[in-house]
Formats: C-alpha cells, structure tokens, sequence
C-alpha cells in the first residue's frame, strides 16, 4: 500500500501544471486588457466632458455625467473619471505582469465597477449606458473566474438580461403603476388596482377581460388540437416516402416562411369576403347559392387563419420526430400479432409523444398572442387579447399601466404552457 501511495505521489510530482497556468493566465490578460480599454474609456469620457461646451451634439453618457454633476459638484465627477483610469490602468499592467495580488484586485475593483454602474442608474436613469458599463464589468468578472463553460455562457446572458428580463421586470412594474390621461405611467403609488381590474365586471357587460382571456386560450387550444389534426397524418406520410419527395415536401411546408404573415392573412382575406373566390364559385359557377357567404369577420375565420398560418410549426416537429422512429418496433410489434390500431396506439404514438408535445407548444405560444389574424379575418368582432393590449398601447387614449398587467397575464400563460413542455419532455425520455 505504501508502494502504491508512493508511485501515486512521484507520478503527481512529475506532472507539468505550467501548461495549465499559462493557459489560466490567457484569461487575466484578456481582462487587463479590458482593464486598459476602460481607462482609455474613462479618459475619453473625461475630455468629452471637459469640452461639451464646444460640442455640437455630445454623447448622452457625457450629456448624464454633466447632470449628474450639475447636481452635486462638477468637479467630483471628473475626479472621480480620472481616478478610475488611473486605477484600471494599475489592475490592468498588474494582470499583464501576472502579479500575485492582481487577480483579487481585478475583482474587486470590477466589484466596485458595478456598482457604480448601480448607483449612476439611479442617479441619472441612463440605462443603455449603465447597461453597457456594467457588461464590460461583467465580462472582466467571467474572464476573472478562467472558467470556459461561464465565458461562452456570457453573451447569451446578456442577451437574455437585455432582451428578456429587463422588458419582463419593466411590464411588471408599469403593471403595478397607474395610467395617466397622457398614455404615461405614473410609477409614484405602487396598486394591485389594474390585475382587479381584468377579473372585475365592466357595467353591465359582465366580466369582459377575463372573458377575453377566455376566449383567447380557447381559440389557441382549438388551433392547437386542429394543427395536430391535419399535421399528424401529413407529417407522417411525408416522412415515409422516398428522400427525394420528402426533400420537395419539406421545402413546400416550409414556402410559407418565405412571406409575410401579414401578406398570407390578407389573401385569405380576398378569399372569404363576400366577393372573394369562394362565392364567386358558389354562385356564378356552381349555382348552389344565391346570395354570398358572410364568411369574415366570424370565428370560423378566425380559426382557419391561426391554423393557416401555424400550421407549419406543427409539421416540422411531427416529420422529425416521426423520421427518428425506430421502424423495427413497428415491424416487432406485428409479428406479435398487433394489428395497425394496436400497433399505433402501443407503438407509434407513445414514441412521437415528442414531436407531438413540440409541435403543439409551438402552435400554442404564437396562437395566444396572435394579432394580425384576429385584427384582419376577425375585423374586430372576435377580440382577443392580442386586440386588447394593442387598443392599450396604441396612442395616447389607453391605458398603458393596465396594458403592461394584461401583458404580464400573457406572459404568465405563455410561462405556463414552457413548463408544461419542459415536464412532458422530461418524462417522455
């Protein structure tokens, strides 16, 4: 046993961990670097600053910095710019040199980087420019922690935190405001007035925003169940014929991303109206009626527009999922004298539960918030809620704090059918 922990410790001995550290240290240098850039950041902030009475159009950070030391001492700020450079310009020939104390004063002087990025939004509401700040701290940060897997993960979190989390957590808080006769929202007394607003009755009209919300989540599960419907079966002859067809009839499901949505809801629109295509066949060439159809603004409309235009994200997930399928379980499960409804419900459905779990969240978060449709075949008589938030929104007669709440109730749902997915994945492995 001595032996054997002896060899252990010679063989750890032996080991070269220079390679390593030289390329831990690739890191530190990247974020001294970063540390320098920030100086000549600072710098530059500094002499803008300095000569913004001899600008034409200063920058909106130097046009913040200014105000924010109009208020307190003009002076301070620009003390406190070139002391920030001085010391970025320290930490970053620190990390270049590999000193010993470098990498626990990059972080905290990145620390400190942020928040001053908290305190400059509040002091001033400049988000783009506390933003773009507080990413450069951040990312001095990552590259501090020499871990690869948080590097790479960086970019998406910002992208996230710009384009996900910042336009949530704002609807949440204009939710929670009230409206003004402006189209504004006033942030000063924080209310739960606009949620008791959706599940209280409107006069005598009854419970009208929750009926909406109703109704919205109705036409989505019914576009859901009939894009399953008419998808399934396509999908499934399509994924068994010949490669060439198949190719061909991938490319024509997928014709229709090629153009606007917009575009394909009006020309169903030229279609069903009262001198559209349809009665014009019905009357004039087939003579089986004798005045037309009132074929728009109705929810049958309404429903073959959502499953025209959806339809497609039902397919795709079905072919993939269908395509994948294990034929020799199929062919196992007729020699065990299944015949072909067995064989489907047993076999074939249990493994495109997938495809079909897919395909049906990819119908139902479109379907829910869906606009055009219900504003162009519905004309307005079919309201959803896509029709609510946009008379919210739209000019300055709405109410944007209770807009944001009905926005949030969407999100909420959308929030909802994710995790249904996420659970259904889950247990269909």
């Amino acid at each position: 046993m001595s032996a054997i922990t002896g060899a252990a410790a010679d063989a750890v001995a032996d080991f070269d961990l220079r390679p390593v550290r030289a390329y831990r240290l690739r890191f530190d240098r990247v974020a001294g670097w970063l540390f320098l850039a920030s100086a000549l950041l600072w710098i530059g902030l500094l002499g803008g600053l300095l000569a913004r009475p001899d600008m034409p159009e200063p920058l909106p950070v130097i046009q913040t910095l200014a105000a924010l030391g109009s208020q307190t001492w003009p002076a301070l700020v620009a003390a406190g710019l070139l002391a920030l450079a001085v010391l970025d310009v320290a930490v970053g020939a620190a990390l270049l040199r590999g000193h010993r104390l470098a990498h626990v004063s990059a972080r905290a002087r990145a620390l400190i980087g942020l928040a001053l990025c908290a305190f400059y939004f509040a002091a001033v509401r400049d988000f783009p420019g506390a933003f773009a700040f507080a990413a450069m701290q951040g990312l001095i940060l990552v590259l501090l922690s020499r871990s690869t897997g948080i590097i790479m993960l960086y970019p998406s979190m910002v992208w996230l935190v710009v384009f996900f989390l910042v336009p949530l957590v704002s609807v949440v808080a204009f939710s929670l405001g009230r409206g003004s006769t402006l189209g504004a929202v006033d942030m000063s007394v924080l209310t739960l007035e606009n949620y008791q607003r959706i599940v209280s009755p409107v006069g005598i009209s009854g419970l009208v925003y929750l009926n909406i919300i109703v109704r919205t989540v109705w036409f989505s599960l019914v576009a859901t169940i009939l894009c399953m419907l008419i998808g399934y079966p396509f999908a499934f002859w399509m994924a068994r014929q010949p490669e060439r067809v198949r190719n061909a009839l991938l490319l024509l499901v997928m014709v229709p991303f090629w153009t606007s949505i917009l575009v394909r809801t009006y020309a169903w629109l030229i279609i069903l109206r009262k001198d559209g295509l349809v009665n014009n066949l019905l009357i004039d060439i087939l003579h089986l009626i004798d005045k037309p159809l009132e074929m728009t603004n109705t929810p049958g409309a309404l429903l073959l527009g959502m499953v025209y235009d959806y339809l497609p994200f039902a397919i795709l997930p079905l072919y993939s999922s269908i395509e994948r399928l294990d034929w020799s379980l199929v062919e196992a499960a007729s020699d065990l004298y299944a015949n072909g409804r067995q064989t489907f419900l047993r076999v074939i459905l249990p493994l495109t539960t997938p495809g079909i779990v897919a395909g049906s969240i990819l119908v139902f978060i479109p379907s829910i918030g869906t606009y055009v449709v219900s504003n162009v075949l519905g004309g307005g008589k079919v309201f959803l809620i896509g029709n609510l938030l946009e008379q919210q929104f739209i000019g300055t007669t709405g109410d944007r704090a209770f807009g944001a709440a009905i926005g949030f109730i969407l999100a909420a749902l959308m929030l909802v059918a994710t995790v249904i997915y996420f659970r259904l994945g889950v247990r269909n492995r």
